[in-house]
């Protein structure tokens, strides 16, 4: 998902918010933690994810956030993209979208995943990520339909996302995500993306805050929740967004290597501190920490040390902003933490192998007595 230069970026409250427990009572939980899985980039089978479903159970984890669409792919199922198990070939139990050659979950699997983290009282998240990384997304749509093709030259931008100037494209997205709102709980999570996307440098920008509070009143009238992550929440729109929104949040500045950028981004983004006096509630995703990204440098021995006696050492659930320690997030609702396991794009390890060698920092992680 992230687009990373080094190679190392790398419960209950959680349940207790689906379930509508009051800030109150949140106050006194113990922090959660989760996991973030990239289904995109890197393909997971249902048998995988349910190992990986087993680990955070475990661990005492209570989610895991699929990760389903990318640049790379749209995993799963859309009657809306042409995307069905009918037009697919199937090789065990595995569909393949016979256009692009590549893999994605029926949604038969993945209510069948949700089901199985219930029963362990893990939260499966499904993330349809918009309005950015929408390449696999907007193929699909160029060569689904007729309609759809020209529905494309109306809300695509340069073939890699949507175009929020668009009146057209939030309702398109509420029609994806109707796609799936049925295959979850009610009062259950669905996370719509927002990371990553060309915004202007504007302080304030209404057509964000519009198409966010369009889809998380739909989510809500619906019986569902929001998630997402933190790029597209300005400062200047905070009063303006709606507030009950789960905030994933990754990265101040989106980990540019641009410091014109990065200068940019830290001037008219929100903090997580911020986020939380504003009253959102928030899951520190923090980039360097908690991301394990699938290269082999990650997965060396000594480099595989490094990041444990570092996250045992320097990182607790408040630290957010890459390593610093100074501006920490230190109220209650900034609930919790997630690692995040993300393919790089370049090499696909075997699922088995990523399960393996991700072992030690899911085992780790999940281990530390850090709050």
């Amino acid at each position: 998902m992230k687009r990373i230069g080094r190679w190392l970026l790398m419960g209950s409250l959680l349940l207790g918010l689906v379930l509508g427990v009051s800030t109150a009572q949140a106050a006194t939980a113990p922090k959660v933690k989760g996991l973030i899985l990239d289904n995109a980039r890197q393909y997971y089978s249902v048998a995988s994810i349910k190992q990986f479903i087993d680990e955070v159970h475990a661990g005492g984890g209570t989610f895991l956030q699929l990760h389903l669409t990318d640049d790379t792919r749209f995993g799963v199922e859309s009657a809306k993209l042409g995307q069905t198990v009918k037009k697919a070939k199937k090789v065990g139990n595995t569909y393949y979208n016979r256009q692009t050659k590549l893999a994605f979950l029926s949604k038969k699997q993945l209510r069948s995943l949700i089901v199985y983290g219930h029963q362990r009282q893990v939260e499966v998240i499904p993330e349809i990520d918009t309005p950015g990384h929408s390449t696999a997304l907007i193929k699909l749509l160029k060569t689904s339909s007729a309609a759809n093709k020209k529905l494309a030259k109306q809300i695509a931008v340069e073939n890699d996302e949507l175009n929020l100037n668009s009146a057209k494209t939030k309702t398109f997205v509420k029609s994806l995500l109707s796609e799936y709102v049925g295959l979850q709980y009610a009062g259950k999570h669905i996370a719509i993306g927002g990371d990553e996307y060309s915004s202007s440098t504007a302080v304030s920008q209404p057509n964000t805050v519009s198409y966010t509070n369009y889809l998380n009143r739909y989510l809500i009238q619906k019986g569902r929740k929001t998630a997402m992550w933190n790029d597209g929440l300005l400062k200047a729109d905070l009063p303006k967004l709606d507030h009950n929104i789960l905030v994933m949040y990754w990265s101040y500045d989106g980990q540019n290597t641009d410091p014109t950028i990065i200068a940019q981004h830290r001037q008219i983004r929100a903090t997580l501190p911020e986020l939380n006096t504003a009253g959102f509630q928030t899951i520190n995703a923090n980039s360097y920490y908690l991301y394990v990204v699938t290269r082999a440098k990650t997965f060396t021995a000594n480099n595989v040390a490094f990041w444990q006696q570092d996250l045992l050492k320097n990182w607790t659930s408040n630290v957010w902003d890459v390593t610093n320690h100074q501006d920490l997030a230190t109220s209650d609702l900034n609930i919790g933490s997630a690692i995040s396991i993300w393919g790089d794009g370049l090499k696909s390890y075997s699922q088995a192998s990523v399960i393996k060698r991700t072992q030690p920092f899911l085992k780790t992680y999940f281990s530390a007595q850090v709050q």
